[in-house]
């Protein structure tokens, strides 16, 4: 029997756009403004384990999302494991494909990718970064007919940061690696040819035995710089760096002398134990012997 081509429109393109316009419409009026993070570094995308040894994020995006669960967190949530507490909370979000091509250049990026990030700003006060884990592109399931896809339902889950590349431009997004990482803080004092010069913000810093990049030791990205304190804040740290030589800004070339830094105290000491389980340690345990746990 066949349909009636009166009513039964499948694969109309008057029809199709209909639907993308109220899906659009529902987003924009409903919906949240998120940020869209991708992955810069491509090469970094290990296909055989599934790995991202260095991931870099240079660029966000501003999007409109809707969260699909308003509610609560799903996902495993907080649960113990053999490697102690763990926290996997997971939202669900749905994104307009057409807001996404108009906003995310698309002769890089065709789809929002499993593993690029969504910082959402309202979450916790100060916005919460959240790593892509799966991109449902058939959610419609070829609603009228049409191959591509109305929206994209995205499943989240809260970013761990381990020392990736983020720099984005965008001062609200590029706070958070500050907050959350790893920062050591420098006290350095005027050192080298360069005179009184300011350490950018995001510039490359580095130690080098013939004072180029090329040759250094040691590297690390600037968070901050208090120049009345001469303290220089650091985070994605390569190598060790050593006192008595100086920290050079690849950009500003500003050089000082690194004084001291305490590997043990960082900069958001709350939310390490070194310190502590180091001095905890030491009544325990007699470093001082070459077999501290033996009686040799």
């Amino acid at each position: 029997m066949a349909t009636n081509h009166y009513f039964n429109l499948y694969g109309s393109k008057p029809e199709q756009r209909i639907i993308e316009d109220l899906i659009v419409e529902s987003i924009k009026i409903m919906g949240t403004d998120v940020y869209y993070l991708p992955n810069d570094n491509d090469q970094a995308r290990d296909l055989l384990y599934g790995e991202d040894p260095v991931k870099k994020f240079k660029a966000a995006f501003a999007i409109e999302i809707y969260p699909s669960n308003v509610t609560e967190y799903s996902g495993e949530k907080e649960f113990f494991s053999k490697f102690g507490l763990e926290i996997r909370n997971q939202v669900s979000v749905i994104m307009s494909k057409r807001s996404f091509s108009h906003r995310v250049p698309q002769d890089t990026f065709t789809r929002p990718r499993e593993g690029d990030l969504i910082y959402i700003p309202f979450l916790n006060g100060t916005g919460e970064l959240y790593e892509i884990k799966f991109t449902n592109q058939t959610k419609d399931y070829f609603m009228l007919g049409r191959k591509v896809p109305y929206f994209y339902e995205l499943e989240l889950e809260k970013f761990k940061y381990s020392q990736e590349f983020i720099q984005t431009g965008d001062t609200e997004v590029d706070s958070i690696v500050a907050d959350v990482g790893y920062t050591l803080n420098f006290m350095v004092e005027l050192g080298g040819l360069s005179g009184i010069l300011d350490y950018s913000f995001g510039e490359i810093v580095f130690q080098s035995p013939d004072l180029t990049l090329a040759n250094a030791t040691a590297t690390a990205i600037v968070q901050s710089w208090s120049q009345p304190n001469n303290i220089l804040s650091v985070t994605n740290i390569f190598g060790d760096f050593v006192t008595d030589n100086l920290i050079i800004g690849q950009d500003s070339n500003a050089q000082y002398n690194l004084v001291y830094y305490d590997t043990l105290n960082p900069n958001n000491k709350e939310q390490y134990d070194n310190e502590y389980i180091a001095n905890s340690a030491s009544i325990i345990i007699d470093t001082s012997e070459n077999n501290p746990l033996g009686s040799l």
